[in-house]
């Protein structure tokens, strides 16, 4: 293997920062919290501009609880945060899909129909959605549920909307390679107050340090003003029904000869060949 068997960096990765242009915004946040953390400065952004933001908890957030009761309280509780982060991110309205946490998996027509419905009830011009790389089982069956859905006959309502709508898919568990990167730094501190909104999370876990610490890291190719940045895969929706198409462009970037296109699928997935 020489240099020329890969690709200029200037080719892989943004070295400007964008912003979305969209009045009506479709989140697809699996659990409350994931519409903040992926893409909370995004939004905050969009709503100073006057769009228009919907937020789609898909699940309830709430896995480890010990029976029903406590699993609405749990329910209840998230989804709480969730209208108070986006609040302070500009407003926006967030809405219970009302499946159950970490079991969508096993729910793939429910959530490609609860999906399609609310394409088709927003129509929004741009989409937030975890990627198919997430490694968190939930988020992978919501972007999957998209690519599903792009697939479907022109005649589907949900099908429709994909269709005029632009896809962005936001990174958390796993990050890809990026084709738009927004410079968070006018609205870092809105953002990080959002995130610190999700209390019942942060009791477990460092979500804050994990979030900048990705937003951080995605500063490399910007500026040095750039203090904090949310990196995306954006595409058309019609691409979504080609989806090697979106793995091939998400996944990090191999030489031209030893690995093929399922072998770094697997590697990336499992981390070994099959």
């Amino acid at each position: 293997m020489t240099p020329d068997d890969l690709p200029d960096e200037s080719a892989l990765v943004p070295y400007a920062a964008s912003r979305f242009e969209a009045k009506r915004v479709l989140v697809l946040a699996p659990h409350p919290d994931d519409e903040v953390f992926g893409c909370g400065g995004a939004l905050a952004d969009l709503a100073a501009r006057g769009a228009a933001v919907d937020v789609l908890l898909v699940t309830d957030g709430a896995a480890g609880a010990a029976d029903e009761e406590s699993r609405r309280g749990i329910a209840a509780r998230r989804a709480g945060e969730s209208r108070a982060a986006l609040a302070l991110l500009g407003g926006g309205a967030v809405h219970e899909g009302g499946m159950r946490d970490r079991g969508l998996g096993g729910a793939r027509a429910s959530l490609e129909d609860l999906v399609a419905s609310w394409l088709a009830k927003t129509s929004p011009d741009l989409v937030f959605a975890p990627s198919p790389v997430e490694t968190h089982p939930d988020h992978r069956a919501v972007a999957c549920a998209l690519l599903a859905l792009a697939r479907r006959p022109a005649a589907d309502a949900g099908a429709a909307a994909l269709a005029r709508a632009t896809v962005a898919f936001f990174e958390i568990s796993q990050p890809f390679r990026p084709n738009f990167l927004f410079d968070l730094t006018p609205v870092l501190e809105r953002k990080r107050k959002a995130v610190r909104a999700f209390a019942s999370q942060a009791a477990d876990r460092d979500y804050e340090g994990f979030v900048d610490g990705l937003a951080a890291y995605r500063r490399l190719t910007l500026p040095p003003g750039a203090l904090a940045v949310e990196a995306f895969a954006v595409f058309p929706g019609p691409l979504l029904a080609r989806p090697a198409a979106v793995l091939a462009a998400l996944l990090p970037v191999a030489p031209r000869v030893p690995l093929s296109f399922m072998e770094r699928v697997a590697v990336l997935v499992s981390g070994r060949l099959p």
